[in-house]
């Protein structure tokens, strides 16, 4: 297994100003991280202020540092979700989706991470879930198009918590180009690793690794690996045992760090993909699934 450091560990969730993207990459190389997760939003990070000239310097940079960048993530789906019932904000959806699929095939990257779906009280359960299906099927035949696989992540939005109906999405959409995006650290609160990596175990396109503490809950309860109550070691094994042999992409902001309630950037943020790093590399080691 490779470990892969997703952007929002280094400049946290919120930022006002445009990330040095390239600076970002030769951190990651400098730690030792195999690959890095780039980050795109709809302001400052929007992929129309990601140009094609940066592209290609990006991708040019990375192949010297030899750090590969094996996907591309973005929170708009949260504010755009692909199952709303508002025509318009799913449309804004699959817009933000396209042109970050067009923006993983200009970075060289496999994957691009996707939020199937936001659940809303005033639209009805099985609609939201259509919605998604649809939105899912539309984008399938664009990442055919371009060579790049959609990954769905489990989040917490009130929808697909269930690995069966979680599979259910992935057969529905029926394409080898939408797969499983597994956040480990999301599954602790609503379900057992084993039960999603059975399901999934076919499905699986890549790996977010964060630590959760039952014993705090809530959002509140997001750790750095190693620091909340996975088995990692177990969990290693289990992933090893189903023949994953791919990323395990680190998405530990500095406030998982408890008590530390206004992290100073750029320092936190290299403190804590270093601190994350070194627990991985220990616990792929203790377990023997080395890295590739």
């Amino acid at each position: 297994m490779k470990i892969g450091l997703n952007l929002w560990t280094l400049f946290g969730f919120s930022y006002s100003r445009k990330p040095n993207l390239a600076w970002a990459l030769e951190v990651a190389a400098k730690i030792g991280y195999n690959g890095v997760e780039l980050i795109y939003d709809d302001s400052v990070l929007s992929p129309t202020r990601i140009g094609f000239e940066e592209r290609k310097r990006l991708r040019e940079l990375s192949s010297q540092l030899g750090v590969e960048i094996p996907s591309v993530a973005a929170g708009v789906f949260w504010k755009y979700p692909l199952s709303s019932p508002d025509e318009r904000l799913r449309e804004l959806g699959l817009s933000y989706a396209r042109a970050g699929l067009e923006l993983a095939r200009d970075l060289g990257a496999e994957v691009l991470l996707v939020v199937a779906g936001v659940a809303v009280p005033e639209a009805p359960y099985e609609k939201l879930f259509e919605y998604s299906i649809e939105s899912l099927k539309a984008l399938a035949r664009y990442a055919e198009d371009l060579g790049v696989k959609v990954g769905v992540e489990n989040v917490w939005s009130k929808m697909l918590y269930s690995p069966l109906e979680f599979k259910k999405l992935l057969d529905e959409v029926s394409s080898e180009f939408v797969g499983a995006y597994l956040d480990v650290g999301n599954v602790v609160a609503i379900g057992y690793h084993e039960h999603w990596l059975e399901l999934l175990k076919d499905r699986l396109l890549m790996i977010h690794v964060k630590d959760f503490d039952e014993k705090v809950g809530g959002l509140a309860g997001f750790r750095h690996v190693g620091h909340g109550s996975i088995d990692w070691k177990r969990l290693i094994t289990l992933l090893r045992d189903i023949g994953y042999n791919g990323y395990l992409v680190v998405e530990c902001p500095p406030t998982f760090y408890p008590g530390l309630v206004k992290p100073r950037y750029p320092d936190d943020g290299v403190r804590a993909a270093t601190d994350n790093l070194v627990s991985l590399r220990r616990l792929l080691s203790e377990v023997g699934a080395c890295q590739r």
